[in-house]
């Protein structure tokens, strides 16, 4: 399963120089969320829980200037302790083997600009500065 998870920059800095980092709940698809919006395709869930977790994200930034992000990590069932209405909680701490892309947040919230991971360690600096 896919989740979903608010970041700053610096942490996204920190969990890929540790490898690990501690998550607070991970946007997913959780029964709850498919039972509750079962017209919606695979895609337009995974868009919903993206923009969710979006919103988060540019909650967290320090200023209106500042970047916000998103990474997204690929998890397996075994790693969830707790499921709630459109998140999961892990059992330990995430793993950076497990992030698939990051995406950076428009000022607005309404777009995503989607990064590789092999392309996250390049763009940091840019992203530490805003």
């Amino acid at each position: 399963m896919r989740g979903y998870l608010p970041v700053t920059a610096e942490e996204i800095s920190s969990f890929l120089h540790s490898g690990s980092m501690e998550c607070g709940p991970l946007y997913a698809p959780t029964i709850k969320f498919l039972t509750a919006n079962n017209d919606l395709d695979e895609e337009q869930g995974e868009y919903l829980l993206s923009m969710l977790a979006a919103d988060e994200a540019l909650e967290m930034r320090q200023n209106d200037t500042s970047s916000a992000f998103l990474l997204a990590l690929e998890i397996s069932d075994s790693q969830v302790d707790e499921h709630g209405e459109n998140f999961v909680n892990l059992k330990e701490n995430g793993r950076w083997e497990d992030v698939q892309c990051a995406f950076l947040v428009s000022p607005d919230g309404d777009e995503l600009t989607w990064f590789a991971t092999q392309e996250i360690s390049a763009a940091l600096p840019q992203w530490l500065k805003s």
